[in-house]
């Protein structure tokens, strides 16, 4: 469990302290996408670690928010090796599901992880770019995409990949994209990912806690994901960022009608299906506490 003394240091200096810390992009060798085989891995194996606890976030925010409970397709953009397409189909019906991503390898693992959850069938993964996907406008009733915007290089990508996801939904569907959110300072991140590491460095994961710092570098600030959100979308666009210790942002997009965001305050799981291991379920309640 987080250490509530050391993270209350973290806690004071992001809520007093000015933005000083400047975004540092991430580069993976000569490209911008991760297929180096040890992050590959490493990123493979991150569904033990804290990873679970934004992963169950979004699963619980999804649930909460969609307006189509039954059937339906669904699309993960940037899905790496596929763990949270695979629980959009463990966790709801939706009669298919298609994860993207850019990298070879990672779609390569994630085909593997789609046989070992016995899911091949009803989900399946491709090469594409997520910011042009092959796929008609309003195809889909989830579009999601989580951890990722923060790989991009430049806010225009990522205003790029919002009005993908934007065209990709159907009228009445939802999208949900969540990140991490870039610090204000280079001492308060180097806190932070110290703490938050040590789950990662405790389960050999050592070039994923690289990752990790590098990814809190190059995040953007809630302000700079905001400026993104589509102009001229058809539908409402919602951003949230967790309040007292913003380390990760939300961007939810439903139907433009009078009904709310949240339509229903239940989880999709029971305590026998529930998507985060036994050692880190007081951490996530906290997490969800703050968002």
């Amino acid at each position: 469990m987080l250490n509530l003394l050391k993270l209350l240091p973290i806690v004071i200096g992001q809520a007093f302290a000015k933005q000083t810390l400047g975004r540092t992009p991430e580069t993976f060798g000569e490209s911008a996408v991760m297929d180096e085989i040890e992050s590959v891995k490493q990123y493979d194996n991150a569904m033990q670690s804290k990873l679970a606890i934004v992963y169950a976030g979004a699963l619980e925010r999804i649930h909460q928010c969609r307006r189509r409970t039954q059937g339906g397709r669904a699309i993960d953009l940037c899905c790496g090796p596929g763990h949270f397409t695979l629980l959009l189909a463990k966790y709801f019906d939706y009669d298919e599901i298609i994860g993207v991503d850019l990298s070879q390898p990672m779609i390569d693992a994630a085909k593997r992880n789609a046989e070992a959850w016995g899911l091949a069938g009803r989900v399946r993964f491709e090469v594409a770019d997520a910011t042009s996907v092959p796929a008609a406008d309003r195809a889909f009733d989830l579009v999601t995409c989580n951890d990722a915007a923060h790989h991009l290089p430049t806010l225009e990508v990522v205003a790029k990949l919002l009005s993908e996801m934007d065209r990709l939904a159907a009228d009445d569907g939802m999208v949900l994209l969540t990140d991490l959110v870039r610090l204000k300072s280079a001492s308060i991140t180097e806190k932070y990912t110290q703490l938050i590491g040590k789950d990662y460095i405790h389960r050999g994961l050592l070039q994923f806690q690289q990752d990790f710092c590098n990814s809190m570098q190059a995040a953007w600030t809630g302000s700079e994901l905001s400026q993104s959100i589509p102009k001229q979308s058809r539908k409402v666009w919602s951003h949230s960022v967790q309040w007292l210790l913003p380390a990760i942002q939300f961007l939810t997009c439903c139907a433009k009608d009078n009904r709310g965001l949240r339509l229903r305050k239940t989880v999709p799981w029971n305590t026998n299906s529930h998507p985060i291991p036994v050692a880190l379920r007081a951490d996530w309640e906290m997490f969800r506490r703050l968002i």
